[in-house]
């Protein structure tokens, strides 16, 4: 069992850390055949929500767990997970600054999601600060991307200024992503091939390298 814990966390609200939680998650169990648990400490609870619809509507899967969790009590809920599944992935609220230490030490990689936008970059740097004080490891997704943006040229710019690795995969903004999840689906279950699948598809490969 890999049994190994993603922290996904972002002081900037709006970069999608649900919608890639869940994605992964699915690919995780899709491609990978792995058993993953996800933990919501977002108050906001749109985990749960998703999680909800998801169960309405008979959807669930055996091999995905859902849990809940204060930022201080998913490092104690990560490690009793740990222990029957491959992957526990913990999503995180925004604007949670040192509240975060506990998520991020219960981590084996800190994956951070960011637009490509100057205002994610600055809400970037203290996520990467606390992460590399607890000496985990870091990777960027770029997320919500506009393939054809000038600044994702800016965006590249930024993580190799900042010395920090990211995954060689950009999510573009794809309005499948969010209809997905008001059904509480994932594009991976709604759709067999697609740019969409391919991403999430591409960026599990690239974690679960990072993991190994």
């Amino acid at each position: 069992m890999l049994s190994k814990v993603i922290t996904i966390a972002q002081q900037k609200g709006g970069t999608g850390k649900t919608t890639l939680a869940v994605h992964l998650a699915l690919a995780f169990i899709k491609y990978h055949k792995h058993k993953v648990a996800i933990i919501d400490t977002d108050p906001q609870g749109s985990l749960g929500k998703w999680f909800m619809i998801r169960s309405e509507k008979n959807s669930l899967n055996k091999n995905l767990t859902f849990k809940t969790a204060s930022l201080w009590g998913a490092q104690y809920e990560s490690k009793i997970l740990k222990q029957d599944h491959d992957i526990v992935i913990i999503d995180t609220p925004p604007k949670i600054e040192s509240d975060a230490r506990p998520a991020i030490e219960a981590a084996d990689l800190v994956l951070i999601p960011v637009a490509p936008s100057p205002v994610d970059f600055w809400a970037t740097e203290s996520i990467i600060e606390i992460a590399k004080k607890a000496k985990r490891k870091v990777l960027i997704q770029i997320n919500r991307a506009n393939h054809r943006s000038k600044l994702i040229s800016k965006t590249h710019e930024y993580i190799k200024s900042i010395n920090v690795k990211s995954t060689d995969t950009l999510i573009g903004h794809r309005q499948i992503f969010v209809a997905s999840m008001g059904e509480g689906k994932t594009v991976v279950e709604k759709q067999r091939k697609s740019k969409a699948v391919e991403e999430i598809k591409s960026i599990s490969n690239q974690i679960l390298l990072e993991l190994n």
